[in-house]
C-alpha cells in the first residue's frame, strides 16, 4: 500500500491527506474569522454545538455564506447534516485525522 502512495506522489498526484487538507481548507476559509477561530479550538461535543450555533447565526446574516456552506455540504454529500454535525464531521474526519496522521492512503 505504501508503494501506491509513493508512486502517486511521485507522479504529481496529491495524496489522500493533501486532498483532505484541501477540503478542510475550503470549509475553514468559508467561515467568518471568529467562527473559524472557534472551530480550530473546539474539542468537545458541547463545543461542536456551540460552533454549530455560531455558523447558524452567521448563515442567517449572510446569504453568501449560506450559499458557500450549502455548496460544501452538497460536495461532501452531507446535505442532511445540521451545522453542529458539519462541525463534528470536519473536526473529526479532517482536522483531527490530519493532525494525528490517521488519514489512510490507498
Amino acid at each position: 500500500m505504501a508503494t501506491v502512495a509513493v508512486v502517486a506522489a511521485s507522479c504529481g498526484q496529491p495524496t489522500r491527506a493533501q486532498r483532505r487538507q484541501a477540503r478542510l481548507d475550503t470549509f475553514r476559509n468559508a467561515l467568518p474569522v471568529n467562527v473559524r477561530e472557534s472551530f480550530d479550538t473546539v474539542s468537545t461535543e458541547a463545543g461542536y454545538g456551540s460552533v454549530g450555533r455560531m455558523i447558524t447565526a452567521a448563515r442567517a446574516a449572510d446569504a453568501n455564506l449560506e450559499a458557500r456552506l450549502d455548496s460544501i455540504r452538497h460536495a461532501e454529500l452531507i446535505d442532511c447534516f445540521s451545522d453542529s454535525e458539519m462541525v463534528h464531521f470536519f473536526r473529526i474526519y479532517f482536522a483531527d485525522a490530519l493532525r494525528d496522521g490517521t488519514v489512510p492512503e490507498p
